[in-house]
């Protein structure tokens, strides 16, 4: 995993004033106004409030800890970084993020395609007859192997559902956000919501079953 957020944030904030309090039940708007003015509480609330949910997030993206660790954790490395460009439209910065860590899931599994390429392409020469030797099989456990076939099966049926479709399962089952906010994350009505996981429960269903 690399470096915490946590740390992250405090070395980019040395300096600033720790006592600034932070207010946001008086809006977004003003909760932006203290991120940019690189409070160091704010984005400590910002960071307890939302890693875990887009660990989970990315998580349900990648199936890979290590990866949705560093995902979520570049999150926050890239938020506070783009700050600055940041303005409130009325959407709430939930979004903002997950937009953010939308991208960096998107960048990850690129790279990902990009080195499995590669590690095809580097073992071809090792390779007498074209094929694997079976006793590569040999040290997976019973327990390890249905796991993984369990995992493929899940990932297969998510990829089958639309993007939207998908875009709420993550948030509402993954990162655990109400339907209100995942609504406001996707730009849908809460009805929208509902409907859309309905519908992407019963095709997961179908297809799990």
């Amino acid at each position: 995993m690399t470096a915490g957020p946590e740390k992250f944030i405090r070395l980019s904030l040395v300096g600033r004033d720790r006592r600034q309090p932070v207010s946001i039940v008086s809006g977004e708007e003003e909760f932006a106004r203290q991120l940019k003015g690189r409070s160091v509480q704010a984005w400590e609330v910002l960071f307890e409030r939302h890693f875990d949910p887009i660990y989970r997030y990315a998580l349900g993206r990648l199936f890979c800890r290590e990866a949705a660790e560093d995902v979520a954790a570049a999150t926050f490395d890239r938020a506070l970084s783009m700050i600055e460009g940041y303005s409130y439209r009325g959407r709430p910065m939930l979004a903002w993020l997950y937009g953010i860590a939308r991208n960096v899931v998107s960048e990850t599994r690129r790279s990902e395609k990009r080195q499995r390429a590669t590690g095809v392409l580097d073992s071809l020469p090792h390779r007498s007859n074209g094929h694997r030797a079976s006793s590569i099989l040999a040290p997976l456990h019973v327990d390890a192997a249905d796991a993984l076939v369990s995992r493929l099966d899940l990932q297969q049926a998510m990829r089958r559902l639309t993007q939207v479709q998908r875009e709420v399962v993550l948030l509402r089952y993954f990162a655990g956000l109400t339907a209100g906010e995942t609504g406001q994350v996707i730009g849908r009505p809460e009805t929208a919501v509902y409907a859309l996981q309905a519908r992407a429960l019963a095709a997961l269903r179908r297809q799990l079953a």
